[in-house]
């Protein structure tokens, strides 16, 4: 275990099982809406966010990366304590999942909040296929989104 590692292991643990959970319970017993967006937002973006680790680390990408858990550590950190949670749901995730959600009718989405498992039942293949070829031309889009943002020439 490197001097780092010693150091940030535990400061994002804390951040992750501690803080952010407490801070969750401290918004749900509030009276404002604000707070309680800002923590389902962060769980939101951090469950998405910890997809694409497990990608990455049963992929064995997370091996290639320098500095992976550092980076890993940081980010968690950036999420939770500096508002990096709702930059990132508002920069990609809410269009990723409103495209998403366009493709379903209303008699769906009520289907999905009443009986979630009738509707994985009644659209499960079909949806993830759905959902699999959205991310691959949400992915073109977001290359082009970050080639301009950092003044990349696009391919």
């Amino acid at each position: 275990m490197t001097f780092v590692e010693y150091v940030l292991g535990p400061i994002h643990y804390a951040v992750i099982f501690l803080y952010a959970p407490f801070m969750s319970f401290r918004a749900i017993n509030t009276s404002t809406k604000e707070d309680d967006k800002q923590w389902l937002t962060f769980w939101i973006v951090h469950s998405t966010v910890r997809a694409v680790e497990t990608v990455l680390e049963k992929s064995y990408l997370s091996e290639i990366i320098p500095y992976y858990q550092e980076l890993k550590w940081g980010f968690s950190t950036y999420l939770a304590v500096f508002g990096g949670a709702k930059q990132l749901y508002d920069l990609f995730l809410a269009p990723l999942f409103s495209t998403f959600e366009a493709n379903f009718s209303e008699e769906d989405m009520a289907l999905l909040d009443a009986k979630p498992g009738e509707f994985i039942m009644k659209h499960g293949a079909r949806a993830y296929e759905e959902a699999t070829a959205q991310v691959m031309q949400g992915s073109t889009h977001l290359k082009n989104k970050v080639s301009t943002m950092t003044g990349a020439k696009k391919d």
